[in-house]
């Protein structure tokens, strides 16, 4: 599978090259939002909405990829906030005007807070669909059904739906 960094890296060009060709939204912001968004991931690990499902032989059964992933506030809140520590870690030498950016931009992608972050988050789940669909094609035995329903119940974009209807 694909790193994080790979993931980030085609999200984060994806991301800007569709704002380029959108009056509504900043794509520099975009940009900086796409590239952060994952960061903190880096240190504090790619906590998963299944992770909690795993039983004791850390096994997830096969029920749980053919639905649209489940968020457990919870689970969610505590993911937050391992990721909001390693971020602060992992910025913590720079200047802090760009410190605050970085801090800023991620924290405006995990609260959905401007049209930029939204854009990006339903970009996330193009990209990770894209990403899916790819393993599927060469492993036609993965079960991908969530990542399917996941970005069918989040990309609400009408101009995202048609590259979604085009991944599909």
């Amino acid at each position: 599978p694909e790193s994080g960094a790979e993931h980030s890296w085609a999200m984060a060009l994806m991301a800007w090259l569709l704002a380029l060709e959108r009056d509504d939204l900043d794509a520099e912001r975009v940009l900086l939002i796409a590239l952060v968004h994952d960061l903190p991931e880096a240190l504090a690990g790619d906590a998963t909405p299944y992770d909690r499902h795993r039983d004791e032989t850390g096994q997830i059964a096969e029920t749980h990829f053919r639905k649209a992933p489940d968020y457990d506030p919870r689970e969610t809140r505590l993911k937050h906030e391992r990721e909001r520590a390693a971020l602060n870690e992992m910025v913590a030498s720079l200047p802090e005007h760009m410190r605050a950016e970085v801090v800023a931009a991620w924290e405006e992608y995990n609260t959905g807070e401007s049209t930029e972050s939204r854009f990006v988050r339903q970009v996330d789940k193009l990209e990770t669909l894209l990403q899916a669909e790819l393993y599927y094609e060469r492993h036609p035995e993965i079960i991908i059904d969530s990542f399917r329903a996941g970005a069918d119940r989040d990309v609400a974009d009408p101009g995202l739906r048609t590259i979604l209807t085009a991944i599909r």
